[in-house]
C-alpha cells in the first residue's frame, strides 16, 4: 500500500521497456482490481536488526526499446543501486541499446520483527 500500488493486480512481467516510455513517479490514475502489468523487486526478512532494500533501475533508449532491471536482499541501497546500475548497462549493451537515461529508484528498511520492501516498475500507458 505505502508503494502507491496496493488497488491493482499486477501482474509480473519481465524486463522490457516499451519504445517511447516515460518515467511518471507520481500516482497513475488506475482503476482499482485492474489487472497492471509490474516489475517487481521485493524481499522479505525476519532476522532483527538487517538491513534489505529493494531497487529498480530502468535504461532509455532514443534507438528504441528500453531495460528494466531489479535487485532486492540484504544490504542498503547504495549497494542494490550499483547492482542494478551494472545489470541495466549489461542489458542495454546486450542488445546494441546506448543508454540515454538512466532512473534508479530504491527502498530500503531495518528489520525490527519481520519486515520486507518492494520496488516496482508499474508498466501503462494513456
Amino acid at each position: 500500500m505505502a508503494a502507491g500500488i496496493g488497488h491493482w493486480n499486477l501482474v509480473k512481467v519481465t524486463s522490457v521497456a516499451p519504445p517511447g516510455a516515460e518515467l511518471t513517479d507520481g500516482p497513475l490514475s488506475i482503476e482499482p482490481g485492474t489487472l497492471v502489468p509490474a516489475v517487481l523487486a521485493s524481499v522479505t526478512s525476519d532476522s532483527p536488526g538487517q538491513t534489505i532494500s529493494s531497487c529498480i533501475g530502468i535504461g532509455f533508449s532514443a534507438e528504441g526499446h528500453g531495460m528494466i532491471m531489479e535487485h532486492s536482499g540484504p544490504g542498503t541501497t547504495q549497494e542494490m543501486e550499483e547492482i542494478v546500475q551494472r545489470m541495466v548497462g549489461e542489458a542495454m549493451d546486450h542488445r546494441g541499446l546506448r543508454t540515454d537515461r538512466l532512473a534508479v529508484r530504491s527502498v530500503t528498511h531495518t528489520v525490527q520483527r519481520v519486515g520486507s520492501c518492494v520496488a516496482a516498475v508499474v508498466l501503462w500507458w494513456r
